[in-house]
């Protein structure tokens, strides 16, 4: 049969067609599959590439050689990962805040939580981490979690019994009480009375940043002052902490070279018995324990901030060393993969085990031996500083308030009054400079 010449024509055609296209669907569906080769190739390839995090920890011996150690384990879950420990040489702010300015925090890194609101631009939120539906005290500004705090600590007056019965002294139970036993162990000439490294101003703090909220009973202090047109002065809660301080240094009560020294060497002095106390937190006791070796003649008690015995004796209890995540970093995802691994329970245990602080976390449980022993020997009650304060933070900043300069002017000699009429005047500018209003109160 023979085929018409139009249809033969049409059918070639077509059968041509047919075949072009069959050679494009076969090199699009190549084409196809080999981009998606290649961007799996390039996942893989972004996966594994290398990842350094840097770990801001403050300059604590016992922090730094544990995290030291214990992030290795972390780049054996994961190889591509190096977390560098980097040493914050101050709790105090000042390093991190020139490291802010010239955007270069560290990927993950301890703050103190009145320094939340100064780095809050530039923290990255936590709200939907599984290490903060687990933290006791997360630390909220604006309604985003920025921090969650690694430990929760009480702070102490650490002694050794053997001074004690020597000199022939108790504990204390009342504020002048305490300063009696400081002037008894100072008349026995043997003893330096009560260690303190001034040359480290921070080093004030348990007088001068605690000292005043725990005289006016109020947990609330910092945020309740930043409401005051004048929160210092005559009958105020800051003049009795710093005249206390300043009595202290007037008498020598911390040897005569207490500005001389800083906090390791005033460490030594209570760690070789030569001096009989120390104001310190709970974070001390393992540093004790590493130098000395033992917790044979050690004891603490808390400071009591009180006029007499019938009054509450509490002691100032912290959530401390937010961990805070910088939002600007370049592995943000790897920063917050590392931070949940930190509290994760194994991980977070054997931390808190290490450190002999409390636990922060609800499913990880803390029981120091040592602090048992001493709570139930001197019993107290814990008073719940809150260092979260947005409005006292701008205040401070703009009224130059630092509690612990002040201190260490308050020890050298200055004058209490002086100090005072001067911040009176800084904080009374300063909140007109913001524009906040602020009601008549004065802490009296």
């Amino acid at each position: 049969m023979k085929m018409r010449v139009g249809t033969g024509s049409a059918l070639i055609v077509i059968l041509i067609v047919i075949g072009f296209l069959a050679v494009y669907i076969g090199y699009k569906r190549f084409e196809m599959i080999n981009s998606v080769q290649m961007l799996q190739s390039k996942q893989v390839s972004n996966l594994n590439q290398p990842v350094k995090i840097k770990f801001g920890i403050w300059e604590t011996k016992t922090d730094i050689e544990f995290w030291t150690k214990k992030v290795r384990e972390y780049s054996d879950i994961k190889p591509n990962v190096t977390v560098q420990v980097e040493m914050i040489p101050d709790n105090s702010g000042q390093y991190l805040k020139v490291r802010l300015a010239v955007s270069d925090l560290p990927d993950v890194f301890y703050l103190k939580a009145t320094h939340l609101p100064t780095y809050q631009s530039s923290l990255q939120p936590l709200d939907k981490l599984n290490a903060t539906s687990r933290n006791r005290y997360p630390a909220e500004l604006d309604g985003e979690i920025l921090g969650l705090p690694l430990v929760s600590f009480t702070e102490y007056v650490y002694y050794h019994p053997s001074i004690f019965q020597e000199v022939g002294v108790e504990v204390p139970q009342t504020l002048s009480e305490f300063m009696s036993v400081l002037e008894k162990i100072k008349s026995h000439g043997k003893y330096i009375p009560i260690a303190i490294g001034g040359k480290d101003d921070w080093t004030f703090y348990p007088f001068m940043e605690f000292g005043p909220p725990m005289l006016k009973g109020d947990e609330n202090y910092l945020s309740n002052i930043s409401n005051m047109k004048e929160p210092f002065g005559e009958g105020s809660a800051f003049e009795e902490a710093a005249n206390i301080l300043k009595k202290i240094g007037d008498n020598q009560l911390a040897g005569s070279d207490a500005l001389g020294i800083g906090f390791d060497q005033a460490t030594q002095l209570f760690q070789y018995n030569q001096a009989a106390m120390i104001a310190i937190g709970q974070w001390y006791y393992s540093d004790h324990i590493s130098k000395v070796g033992t917790d044979k003649d050690l004891d603490a008690f808390a400071l009591p901030w009180r006029a007499s015995r019938e009054e509450r004796l509490q002691a100032v209890t912290i959530p401390d060393q937010y961990m805070a995540i910088n939002k600007n970093s370049q592995n943000t995802e790897e920063a917050t993969a590392f931070l949940e691994w930190v509290f994760s329970p194994t991980v977070y245990q054997s931390y808190i085990l290490n450190s002999q602080n409390s636990s922060t976390l609800t499913d990880v449980s803390s029981s120091p031996a040592f602090f048992n022993k001493v709570n139930n020997k001197h019993p107290f009650e814990p008073f719940m500083y809150d260092g979260i304060s947005q409005k006292f933070a701008i205040i401070k900043k703009a009224a130059h308030y630092d509690e612990k300069k002040m201190a260490q002017e308050i020890f050298a000699g200055a004058s209490v009054e002086d100090i005072q009429k001067r911040m009176n005047e800084n904080w009374s500018k300063a909140l007109q400079s913001i524009d906040i209003h602020i009601p008549t109160l004065f802490d009296k």
